[in-house]
């Protein structure tokens, strides 16, 4: 699909959608746990249309409403040997469910050709050192073999959704665990956000001086949950409005865990407008200067704050980027590629990159390379350009947001459809 954004200042209210991590992470405790959980706030992006599958598949019964979901787990998983697990291109429900889903009679885990290119090994070097077999093809992976109970050593510059799937299984073992990070551990706050998920399904686990402490034979009690809007696509509309527009955001939870909430912070350091009006935030359109950027903890706002430093005076640095070039895409190399497109000038260098701001941004054709995260970009980035601005394949939104383009229109910004 190719769909042509206008210039235009946007002006009005949005409602963010629900956080795609935290909203994962509920529906598998839900399904582990013994009972009826209620989670609401729910969008059934794809990605989380994969896990809800998945589970459906091993025979938990979960019902889809308007925007929630009734989930009736039965305290436990039950595999037959033959169940092919498609995780679509969802990077959170394979990482998630490898360690969960693994049992003595085997399970095939598939998705698209680019979620299976992406880093697994950490998974593979822990089955291989336990005698649990790891096979991976190009088309598939296959798993036999339960996660015993034990220690468990992870360098901490890997993706913390490695942690996270060994902390979702191991409370479930006969014996206490230990998950223990090697260096300093990289996006910290999505484990924080892991521990407090489980927390709410009546799973403890504490940490000290990095390393995790899981108790044995404990059990996920089911409860009604409630999950709170995404900053990584509220910093969307936070960038559209502040380099054309006038956009009011609602229903925004203050005592977040979100590591992506720093996106206000990082908006008033460079001179972004942002207003509080009760419950909400309103993003006006400002003059910003650049500023450093270190994207280590936040990766996946990394690309519209390029657009955002694009447009702003001076020079912006993007760096500790290395994280962005694991993701769906090479988000590194793509958004240097696109800033390009749009007549930005870059400068890289190792795991950064220098912005040098314009005024405006040049009219154009860009691939989303199939990523949601850079179509997304594109389009706010089309706000504050010369002209239209048409992005191919941009169906990748409904990886994580399918209404944005909708939500964007409402705006009072043009789409036409190709």
């Amino acid at each position: 699909m190719k769909v042509k954004v206008y210039p235009g200042f946007a002006k009005g209210s949005v409602k963010i959608p629900p956080s795609k991590s935290i909203l994962h992470r509920a529906i598998i405790c839900a399904c582990l746990a013994d009972g009826k959980s209620t989670i609401r706030n729910v969008t059934f992006s794809d990605d989380i249309k994969a896990t809800i599958n998945a589970f459906k598949q091993l025979g938990i019964k979960i019902e889809k409403m308007d925007n929630a979901l009734n989930i009736y787990g039965n305290g436990k998983l039950s595999f037959f040997g033959d169940e092919v697990i498609d995780c679509k291109e969802s990077g959170s429900t394979i990482r998630f469910l490898i360690p969960l889903f693994c049992n003595t009679k085997g399970i095939n885990f598939t998705g698209k050709p680019s979620l299976l290119k992406r880093p697994l090994s950490v998974y593979e070097d822990i089955f291989i050192s336990k005698n649990i077999s790891f096979e991976k093809k190009d088309n598939h992976i296959f798993v036999k073999g339960e996660i015993e109970p034990g220690v468990y050593k992870l360098p901490g510059n890997v993706s913390s959704q490695f942690i996270s799937g060994l902390l979702f299984s191991l409370p479930l073992k006969d014996f206490d665990s230990r998950v223990e990070i090697i260096g300093n551990l990289e996006s910290k706050k999505y484990v924080d956000i892991t521990i407090d998920v489980l927390k709410s399904f009546g799973i403890n686990i504490s940490e000290k001086n990095n390393i995790y402490f899981i108790s044995g034979n404990q059990t996920y009690k089911s409860c009604n949950y409630s999950v709170e809007s995404d900053y990584s696509q509220l910093a969307f509309f936070a960038v559209a409005g502040i380099i054309n527009g006038d956009i009011k955001i609602g229903n925004i939870s203050k005592n977040t865990l979100q590591p992506d909430s720093v996106v206000i912070d990082l908006i008033k350091s460079m001179g972004g407008k942002v207003l509080k009006e009760r419950d909400a935030l309103r993003f006006v359109k400002s003059e910003t200067s650049g500023v450093d950027i270190d994207v280590s903890q936040c990766p996946d706002i990394g690309p519209i704050l390029s657009i955002l430093g694009a447009v702003s005076k001076g020079d912006t640095l993007i760096f500790n980027a290395n994280r962005l070039r694991i993701k769906e895409t090479d988000r590194f190399t793509a958004t240097n590629e696109i800033l390009s497109v749009l007549g930005i000038k870059t400068n890289i260098t190792g795991d950064s990159y220098i912005i040098h701001g314009s005024e405006i941004f040049r009219k154009g054709t860009i691939d989303s390379y199939n990523d949601h995260r850079m179509a997304m970009s594109a389009a706010i980035a089309a706000l504050r350009a010369e002209g239209p601005i048409i992005i191919e394949r941009a169906e990748a939104i409904n990886k994580s947001y399918p209404d944005f383009f909708e939500d964007l229109q409402s705006l009072g910004i043009k789409i036409e459809y190709l």
